[in-house]
Formats: C-alpha cells, sequence, structure tokens
C-alpha cells in the first residue's frame, strides 16, 4: 500500500483528501503543523507527499529543497497543490514532480496520481510492475514467475513492491521497516531479513539476482 503525507494547514481540506486516499488505496496520514515536517516524513515515511502551498506550516518552497536535501527522503516525489492564479509561478526546480489545482473534482487527482506513480515506476495499464518474468500485480494482490503463481503474505508482497518501485537505491533495514511496516511496528530488523529470506526462497534464483544485499548496509532491487 503506497503511503502518502499530506501537509496543510487546513484542516477540512486535508481530512476530505485524506478519505479519498484511503478510498482510492492509498494509506495516507496529515502532518502535525506543531512538528517539523522532515523529522515526521523520517519517522512515519511516506512514498508521495502532497503540499498545500497556501497553507504550509512554513514556506513551501524551502520545505521542498530542504526534503530534497536529505538522502533519505530526496527520492520522494513531491505534489504541490496550489490555486489556479499560483500554477504559473510554480518553480520546478525546487524538485516538485507535479501540481493539482485545489478544489479540483476527485476524479481528475485520483488520475493524476496514477500517472504519476506510472511515469515515475513505469506500472502499467494493467496496474502491474514488470522484471523479467516476475510480475507483480498491484490491484489483484498477485505475483507470477513465468506465469507460474507465488504465493505471498501480505507484507512479503509488500515489501517486494517498495523494492522494485524503487530500483537502483540501497534500503537500510531501518528505512524499510518504516515503509513497509509503518511507524506503528516495533520489531527488530531482522524482520526484514526473515521476510527477504522468505521472498528469495519462493520466487528462487531470479530474486537472488534482483534483490542484492548491500554488506553492512541493506538491500537494493536490481531488474
Amino acid at each position: 500500500m503506497i503511503t502518502v503525507a499530506l501537509v496543510s494547514l487546513d484542516r477540512n481540506f486535508a481530512l476530505g483528501l485524506r478519505a479519498h486516499l484511503v478510498g482510492w488505496g492509498y494509506q495516507a496520514w496529515i502532518a502535525d503543523p506543531a512538528e517539523p515536517v522532515v523529522e515526521q516524513l523520517r519517522e512515519r515515511g511516506a512514498e508521495l507527499v502532497l503540499l498545500d502551498f497556501g497553507a504550509t506550516p512554513n514556506d513551501p518552497v524551502y520545505l521542498c529543497r530542504q526534503i530534497k536535501r536529505e538522502d533519505e527522503l530526496d527520492h520522494i516525489p513531491l505534489i504541490a497543490i496550489v490555486s489556479s492564479h499560483e500554477a504559473p509561478r510554480l518553480d520546478f526546480s525546487t524538485g516538485i514532480e507535479d501540481f493539482l489545482i485545489k478544489g479540483a473534482a476527485p476524479a481528475e487527482i485520483e488520475a493524476r496520481l496514477k500517472l504519476l506513480f506510472w511515469r515515475l515506476n513505469k506500472v502499467d495499464a494493467e496496474d502491474t510492475l514488470r522484471a523479467g518474468d516476475l510480475v507483480v500485480n498491484l490491484a489483484s494482490y498477485q505475483v507470477t514467475l513465468a506465469g507460474k503463481p507465488i504465493d505471498l503474505t501480505y507484507k512479503e508482497f509488500e515489501l517486494l513492491r517498495f523494492l522494485m518501485t524503487h530500483p537502483g537505491r540501497v534500503w537500510t533495514r531501518e528505512a524499510l521497516l518504516r515503509h513497509v511496516w509503518g511507524e506503528e511496528y516495533f520489531g527488530g530488523t531482522r524482520t526484514v531479513d526473515v521476510h527477504i529470506r522468505r521472498l528469495r526462497a519462493k520466487i528462487g534464483a531470479q530474486l537472488d539476482e534482483m534483490i542484492q544485499t548491500v554488506r553492512n548496509v541493506g538491500y537494493r532491487f536490481t531488474k
């Protein structure tokens, strides 16, 4: 499940958007305006940040640059939520991937988010990820290898999905715990090793080549 962080001082707007995101299958949380946003992203994790430029606790441009300066956060796509008259003045050099007009219809927002993730992760029109003979269907939670189904638990699926949608990047065990298990999980990092071992056992030699162990650091997915 993709995690989305909402940054907005407009509480009613944020609650309404979060309800839509959850209905579309995302996991969404609203940043606490009393706490530093960067610290919350480190602690709670996110695969997308929606920034309400007209109602952020800090200068939104500075916040974008601050997020993109962090090694652990710079991969997270940022979408600016702006009014129609603010849109032409957006500076995409700050790290913004896209923008939404505040007040846009929910159907338009849903479509734009799907387009963003397709563009970034190359999820195809059938909501699938592909790496060689390995196919992961994000809609049905089915995984096949050379056409044969692979039975994965929910967390095994989510771990595989997360790694496949961030190819080439090395992830520490701590970071994987935050992004896949969430901020409410209190288990140790050994959990990640156990799930990687189970994935490799179920999918076999092909996954051994794709999920690489980076000694003393963590794991990396390569296609």
